[in-house]
């Protein structure tokens, strides 16, 4: 049986784009007040389009991932980069990318994924006993 696939780097993506992200508004929201705060002649005029450009960036980021989701569930397919199943490496051909659907496709001969809780039929035993009287 092949080992796990490490998921601690996905999580530490996610603090580290979100830690970003929380800093982008901070540094934003300090430029913004900035302007607001001090006198116009001694604030650059670029200070209001940085603190506006940091601010909405979060939204961007936001915009973008929901596209990305609307698009990717429409054409059926996803992008996995460098994932590990069933103990084949996926992946590694080419630009480092691979749908998502041939990933489970070279992994599984019949399409169905034994690893996930759903395929296994454990479920329907307590269903089926119920049945019989």
């Amino acid at each position: 049986m092949p080992a796990a696939p490490d998921r601690s780097s996905g999580r530490t993506l996610i603090w580290v784009t979100a830690s970003t992200l929380f800093t982008c508004v901070l540094v934003g929201g300090g430029c913004l007040v900035e302007y607001m705060v001090l006198p116009e002649s001694k604030v650059p005029s670029w200070v209001l389009v940085l603190g506006f450009m940091l601010v909405s960036l979060p939204w961007a980021f936001w915009l973008l991932t929901f596209l990305y989701r609307i698009f990717s569930r429409c054409c059926g397919c996803r992008i996995d980069f460098d994932v590990e199943r069933e103990g084949l490496k996926v992946g590694g051909s080419g630009d480092g990318a691979i749908a998502h659907g041939e990933a489970r496709a070279k992994a599984n001969v019949n399409g169905i994924d034994r690893s996930l809780s759903v395929a296994s039929h454990e479920s329907q035993m307590p269903l089926a006993k119920s049945m019989a009287s």
